[in-house]
């Protein structure tokens, strides 16, 4: 009569929290081609528009790693944490080493972290991922057979995470295109060079001591001749920025005097605040936008 291999809930946890820490720094990798691209560019300030997409395309090429994590126990049922501490993901019923898929489908519920640990605490050797998977977590058995890769379930396992966690990205993408369309287009062919001097010099000659203004200036916007669109970058001597008492503060020195040179309801732009140091930067953006929203 065979004694039915076990695990303990210590070991179980032990393995859980190393996984976690191993496959979240081997999914971080996957975000440092966006994190050079966005520090690349953190001390420049422009005057384009704000926008909500942080690392742009390179957020897909992120969502691999975070794809692996779900596969992480694909070769042979055996994660790095669970090769570590001598564990293995079996078939619940045959006994077997868990193919790639079902090990994918248990990792799925990895979201529901720390309520898989506490199921965890309970049952060590299946938790909700398993009871769904079909499998279980026994301690590595050398003399268990253990099949070759199949490297074509693995391949299917990845590209099932992927998309998953596109689908997760679903809601972000929509509101990103939604706050896209609150974007002004300008027409570029419109700049307005001798306006955007002027107001230039009227920030100078009012505020001089307290800041420089960088200003842009174009006639015309998408869908509305009658609106003018208006960019000014207002950089700092001091910081007005540490607190909202001192950003309104400058609001209420900066906001009417640009309204003097341009009324209200005749353009729609922005005023970007910026208070920059060595090696550091703070900044604020202020919509300027009358239109009726739709």
């Amino acid at each position: 009569m065979t004694t039915e291999q076990k695990t303990n809930a210590g070991t179980r946890i032990g393995s859980m929290l190393l996984d976690h820490i191993a496959m979240t720094f081997i999914a971080m990798i996957f975000f440092v081609p966006g994190m050079i691209s966005e520090f690349s560019t953190a001390f420049e300030v422009n005057h384009e528009q704000t926008s909500p997409d942080i690392f742009g395309g390179l957020s897909y090429v992120g969502l691999i790693g975070f794809a692996l994590y779900f596969c992480k126990d694909c070769i042979n049922g055996r994660s790095i944490a669970k090769r570590a501490l001598k564990l293995q993901v079996v078939d619940n019923k045959s006994g077997n080493v868990a193919s790639p898929i079902k090990c994918f489908v248990r990792n799925i519920f990895c979201i529901l972290w720390p309520i898989e640990v506490i199921v965890t605490l309970v049952s060590p050797s299946r938790r909700i991922g398993d009871m769904v998977a079909g499998t279980r977590v026994i301690p590595f058995n050398p003399e268990l057979e253990q099949p070759k890769v199949n490297y074509t379930q693995v391949g299917i396992s990845i590209l099932l995470a992927y998309g998953l966690m596109v689908l997760v990205m679903l809601p972000f993408e929509g509101l990103k295109s939604k706050m896209a369309t609150n974007r002004v287009t300008y027409l570029k062919s419109s700049i307005n060079e001798n306006a955007a001097n002027e107001t230039e010099q009227l920030f100078a000659d009012s505020l001089g001591t307290y800041m420089t203004a960088d200003v842009r200036v174009y006639d015309k916007i998408e869908k509305n001749d009658d609106l003018k669109y208006v960019s000014v970058i207002l950089r700092l001597n001091e910081n007005y920025l540490e607190n909202d008492d001192n950003y309104e503060q400058i609001k209420s020195a900066t906001v009417p005097l640009l309204l003097t040179k341009f009324p209200e309801k005749t353009f729609v732009g922005q005023i970007k605040y910026v208070y920059q140091q060595p090696g550091s930067m703070q900044t604020r953006t202020l919509p300027l936008d009358w239109r009726e929203k739709e």
